[in-house]
This record gives structure tokens, sequence and C-alpha cells, in this order.
């Protein structure tokens, strides 16, 4: 294992493992309904990765001719892929978890917010927090009826966002209840 590869070639490297055979087009449509939610991915950089994975010898790309449709290539784990990555999984995480967050880089310079354009922000995000935590619900449903160890540690991983979105609600209530008790501020 190379310590020089980013985490995005190991994220698309368990993709290829978790969904072999599949285009970059379906990988890039499991990765966004599952470890998008704490690792978004995009295309460009997919397709990038799954070029690096190629070059490594860890995935073959296998072209696949179609007749109504474009050809299309499709993507599978080689036994150098796979040893990269066990190898990958046993090393421990480098740093801590980091994420951004336009609201609140936002809240950071909020002091220049009236206290109505703050609640109305923290109320957009609500909304984007609700919808959230009712995706990753309905991922713990449904993964609650698999009982195999890929749907399990999807359903964990889906109970961390789950909870984190809990979380993040529960900041917004204690938020809006401060904007509240400290009335109307300066713009």
């Amino acid at each position: 294992m190379s310590d020089k590869l980013p985490e995005s070639t190991y994220a698309v490297l368990g993709l290829v493992d978790k969904v072999p055979g599949s285009s970059g087009y379906d990988l890039l449509t499991v990765a966004s309904r599952s470890f998008a939610y704490f690792w978004p991915i995009s295309q460009t950089l997919l397709y990038r990765e799954l070029n690096r994975l190629s070059n490594l010898g860890w995935v073959t790309a296998t072209r696949v001719e179609q007749v109504r449709t474009p050809s299309k290539w499709i993507y599978t784990l080689t036994q150098d892929g796979q040893g990269a990555l066990t190898e990958w999984l046993a090393s421990p995480p480098q740093g801590s978890d980091t994420f951004r967050s336009p609201l609140l880089l936002r809240f950071f310079f909020a002091h220049r917010m009236s206290s109505r354009d703050l609640s109305d922000l923290l109320t957009g995000y609500r909304r984007v927090l609700e919808a959230e935590h009712e995706e990753l619900q309905a991922i713990v449903d449904k993964l609650d009826k698999v009982a195999t160890p890929s749907a399990r540690s999807g359903r964990l991983t889906a109970l961390f966002g789950l909870r984190t979105a809990a979380a993040r609600l529960q900041w917004v209530d204690e938020m809006q209840a401060e904007i509240e008790q400290d009335g109307p501020s300066r713009p």
C-alpha cells in the first residue's frame, strides 16, 4: 500500500469491491446513495480514481459493447486490489474527521447578520437536516431487513449519519432558542 494515495482512492477501491462488475455510472449511483453522506465524490473524481486503480493493477476495466446504448466499461477488483484494500482497512485513519460546513462558516461570521437572517439560515438548515434524517432512517429501515455482512456495515454507518443528523437538529433548536432569547440584533 502506498501511504501517498488519497483516501478517495480507497473509497473507490472499496466501492468496486462492494459492487463488482459495475460501470462507473453504476458505481457513482451507489456512492451517491451510500457513503456520499460522509464522503462525497464527484463523477470526475470517481473516473480519475478508476483510472488510477486500473494503472496500479488493482482493478480491471473491461469494455462492454452494447447495441442500443453507448458502450461502457465495467470494473472488477484484482487480487492485488483486494490485498491493497485489506491492508488499507487494517491501517489506522490518519488525522481526525473533518468536514466542510457552509452553514458553520456563515455562523462563524454571524455577528454581521441580523437575528432574523440568522433565524432564516437556521430554518433552511433544519429543512435540509430533516430531509437527510428521513433518507437515513429509510436506509437503516431497509438494511434492517437484509442479513448480510455488507448490509450490516452499511446499516451501522447509516446509524452514525442518523445520530449525527439528530444531534445537528438539536443544535439548531438550541441556537434558535438562544437567538429568540437575545432578541433583535443589529445587522
